[in-house]
């Protein structure tokens, strides 16, 4: 098996790059056209009833097919009737603040400002996504109503009709999904999981039988290497499930991502292997399958361990078996949690409103403050030019902010893109060449499918991509779903259309000037402050913690978890940057990424341990196992600080610190040996689990000791 690294290729620049990255993001994949149908359905009948009842401002209704939340029926009543909700407090919200300041141009300024104000703020620490997303699209449509406002009549009418448009796109796309989730239940996770292990189950059997590669398998293995996670990382976010479940199952997602990656790059750079590598793909094809059986049959899969006695010259497929032999031990019962954990996992209290940093955490308030300023700066253009066409720049900044805002200017050129391909692609060409010979609602229903179904697909792709279907969408629909005749005179589609440019353009500059950081930099910082909240989470869990320790315990848990998140989403933004360190910042994240998954995988069986010692009783303990425990948690919190400090001196540009070698197994065998005292049962799965974490520690600090972060050679 000829293979002598373990980075995965990648194209060294953009130019090179995007193009691929395009084909295999469009590339059609498994649930791909039951989502787009699902969206395209729910938009369509929605456009159709607002069409046929001339609702007024229309958009937003057609565009809750694209917004509202899909990962189960629960979840999707939940999420529309929180829409709903939010649209008609917001409805009631904005009369009554225009009948005290609209009225006078200064009050009429400072009353915009503080509703924009309050909607970003919202946007960023509300922890129900439905309700922020519903008051913050309510308060900027609804406010561009009231410019320079009129008769109050006509106003109040106008946003009564917003409050509609919202309650029939919800209750549109809530039907939907009933009838879809009659026809097919399925558990998106699962089966996101199951395709890609599948893809990497055949690879195995043909390494095994010795036989051609099928094209088939190397592309669709390359097509799940370049999307990545993202989707099922979102579905897992807003899974309504307990917070363990949710952390088993980011887990098995992570370590499924990282097998994909490799499985990839396996497939793209090695046709055959040798006899002892046949037989060692041929054992991980049977791993997989019973990995896969005992997923869809909700099993534990049986634990097993890649072979000791490796091939040096097939780091590639070691890696591989290292990733699936740790996916058992997600599900091993050795792993259960103690009720008690929930204490640990759980937020305070349920029905908590806000994050729990919303007041305290100055990046919320810096975040709020550069959307404000966009969306001000939106604002005094289009009233200073008398242009109230462009106020859909306002509402632009809004939805852009849904996304990760200033990780790389390349993430907002494919913004601008979506703007251009809705507004003036599809909008205005639709206006020019097909509504001037349309005279009946089916033509415009054809044609309103048609643009949805492409806005759809390209919507359904990763997280990098997704926006712009977004984007387009909602370009299109401002165009041509706010009134219901033939438009004889161009401007008002195209005032529409520069007015999402305007928005786009004003968030891509505030933005870029107060998120200057490189999304390879901000990837690093975050993964270094990931890793040293996990050594003083492993060394601050004493045995019978009091209340303080235990809340102290559950945030510091809570911002480890938050922090993957954060991470993933800089990892999918490093590859559309440009110019003579992307090499470099590429290489990176290649690295970041696989030694994440191990730290999810850290992060998961640790839970037992700090458990253990949480709500144990050191007294019942044998005293030889509680020596090794503190001993080993010492030690492993060093490894991860040494870690930390190299990658550290490396962003910074300083000279490395040198880490020791330092052999957790070892170590754990050596004390195991000078302890002759037996072990209760639940002492040695506490000691076997420690036994793979301490594999996961020092393979990391051993790749992080031999691998400079930015080496691409």
């Amino acid at each position: 098996m000829a293979t002598t690294s373990v980075r995965l290729p990648h194209a060294a620049r953009f130019v090179t790059w995007f193009p691929d990255f395009l084909r295999k993001e469009l590339a059609p994949y498994p649930g791909r056209s039951t989502i787009v149908a699902r969206t395209v359905i729910s938009a369509t009948l929605s456009a159709i009833l607002i069409v046929t009842f001339r609702i007024p401002g229309g958009a937003i209704g057609a565009l809750c097919a694209f917004i509202l939340s899909r990962e189960d029926l629960l979840s999707t009543a939940k999420s529309a009737l929180t829409f709903v909700a939010a649209f008609a407090i917001g409805g009631l919200f904005i009369p009554v603040g225009a009948r005290l300041f609209a009225s006078i141009p200064v009050t009429h300024f400072v009353w915009e400002a503080v509703s924009i104000f309050i909607a970003f703020f919202l946007l960023r620490t509300l922890t129900n996504f439905a309700l922020a997303t519903g008051l913050t699209l309510v308060s900027t449509n609804i406010l561009s109503l009231w410019y320079l406002p009129g008769p109050a009549a006509r106003n109040v009418e106008l946003t009564l009709w917003q409050v509609a448009a919202a309650l029939i796109g919800a209750l549109v796309t809530f039907g939907v999904e009933i009838v879809f989730h009659a026809i097919s239940s399925r558990d998106e996770i699962v089966e996101g999981v199951d395709v890609r292990l599948k893809q990497i189950q055949d690879l195995m059997q043909t390494y095994g039988a010795n036989q051609p590669l099928p094209a088939e398998t190397a592309r669709l293995l390359a097509q799940y290497a370049v999307v990545g996670m993202g989707a099922l990382r979102r579905h897992i976010a807003r899974m309504t499930d307990e917070t363990i479940p949710r952390m088993r199952m980011s887990t098995l997602v992570s370590l499924t991502g990282r097998a994909t990656d490799f499985a990839a790059a396996l497939s793209s750079t090695v046709s055959s292997c040798g006899p002892a590598e046949r037989q060692r793909a041929a054992r991980l094809a049977e791993h997989i399958a019973d990995i896969r059986n005992c997923l869809l049959t909700k099993n534990e899969p049986a634990p097993w361990e890649p072979d000791k006695d490796r091939s040096a010259a097939t780091p590639l497929l070691s890696e591989l078996e290292n990733m699936i032999s740790l996916i058992p031990s997600v599900f091993a019962s050795e792993t259960s949690f103690d009720p008690r954990l929930q204490i640990l996992e759980n937020t305070e209290t349920s029905n908590r409103i806000f994050v729990r940093d919303a007041f305290s955490n100055p990046e919320h308030l810096r975040y709020v403050l550069a959307g404000t300023l966009a969306a001000m700066i939106c604002y005094v253009l289009y009233v200073s030019l008398a242009w109230p066409g462009l106020s859909t720049s306002v509402t632009t900044c809004v939805l852009t902010a849904l996304t990760n805002i200033g990780a790389s200017r390349q993430k907002q050129v494919l913004r601008l893109a979506g703007a251009l391909l809705g507004g003036f692609v599809f909008g205005l060409g639709s206006q020019i060449f097909v509504l001037p010979n349309i005279d009946s609602i089916t033509g415009f229903t054809v044609l309103f499918a048609t643009v949805t179904a492409i806005a759809a697909w390209i919507s359904a792709s990763s997280a990098r991509l997704s926006y712009a279907g977004l984007q387009m969408a909602l370009t299109f629909y401002l165009v041509n779903l706010s009134e219901f005749t033939i438009q004889t005179s161009l401007s008002i589609a195209r005032d529409r259309a520069l007015g999402v440019l305007l928005g786009t353009t004003m968030m891509w500059l505030v933005f870029e000037r107060f998120y200057t950081k490189p999304a390879a930099d901000q990837m690093v910082a975050i993964f270094i402050r990931n890793i040293r909240l996990m050594a003083d989470l492993t060394t601050n869990s004493d045995f019978n913690a009091d209340e303080g320790t235990i809340v102290r315990i559950r945030r510091q848990r809570d911002q480890i978890y938050r922090n993957f998140g954060d991470v993933n989403a800089q990892a999918d933004a490093v590859p559309f940057e440009t110019g003579s360190l992307r090499a470099g910042d590429m290489a990176a994240r290649d690295r970041i990424r696989r030694w994440q998954t191990s730290l999810r995988t850290f992060y998961l069986l640790q839970a037992p341990l700090i458990q253990f010692r949480v709500f144990g009783d050191a007294n019942q303990n044998s005293r030889p196992f509680s020596q090794i425990e503190s001993v080993f948690r010492q030690e492993c919190a060093l490894s991860f600080q040494r870690i930390a400090d190299d990658l550290d001196a490396q962003l910074n540009k300083k000279p490395r610190h040198e880490i020791p070698s330092n052999n957790l197994q070892t170590l754990l065998e050596n004390l195991q040996a000078d302890k002759q005292s037996a072990f209760s049962e639940r002492e040695v799965a506490l000691l076997r689990m420690s036994r793979t974490i301490a594999s996961l520690v020092d393979r990391m600090q051993g790749e992080v000791a031999t691998e400079s972060l930015y080496e691409t050679t």
